[in-house]
């Protein structure tokens, strides 16, 4: 799979297992375990990620107080500077307030794709939302797959990594034409994709 690296896989955020488990809307009755709400687990191996063919965004790290929110926009860098991802964390995030916290967030190269380290555990969920209006592109694979663009498109989730070469597709939303959003609960390595 492009761009994933079985030593950025961390740990397995316990959202997920969760997830798994809880229940919320009733899945789809022609495919068990699947719905709106339902986490996927796939092999790593069938992951098609989204790719990117705008200017490469850098690393940054951020340092604020829990209790008010705060959103972190990365941005394709120049000449248009458009964004590329955004992380809000609302102020129940880390559960208390007045505690200093560093977000690390590291872009993958070449894909929609996240490395986000967090120095305290959150108590109620984040949201990474990905922005692909401008610069998105499908790998040949997908093509493949799906027949076109518009196809792999409408296919995309956010996923994140897991241990033992597992990818998990997390119930993700469409705020806004060209956007992805998700819920996260913990530090990882998320990423755009679709399933073979």
């Amino acid at each position: 799979m492009t761009g994933i690296s079985r030593a950025h896989a961390g740990r397995a955020s316990w959202i997920v297992f969760a997830a798994l488990a809880c229940g919320g809307r009733a899945p789809n009755p022609d495919k068990p375990g699947v719905g709106p709400n339902a986490v996927r687990i796939i092999p790593s191996a069938r992951a098609i990620v989204l790719e990117t063919a705008g200017p490469p965004i850098v690393d940054t790290s951020v340092t604020f107080t829990t209790g008010e929110p705060r959103t972190i926009v990365l941005r394709h860098g120049p000449p248009e500077n458009i964004v590329f991802a955004q992380i809000d964390f609302p102020p129940t995030t880390f559960g208390d307030s007045g505690r200093q916290v560093k977000v690390d967030v590291a872009p993958r190269p070449g894909i929609y794709g996240l490395d986000i380290r967090i120095s305290l555990p959150l108590t109620g969920p984040a949201s990474l939302t990905f922005k692909y209006g401008r610069y998105f592109l499908a790998p040949a694979r997908a093509r493949t797959v799906y027949g076109n663009d518009v196809q792999f498109e409408r296919m995309l989730a956010i996923g994140q990594i897991l241990p033992d070469s597992q990818f998990a597709l997390l119930p993700s939303t469409r705020p806004a034409s060209d956007n992805l959003r998700a819920s996260i609960t913990a530090g990882g390595t998320y990423l755009a994709a679709a399933a073979q």
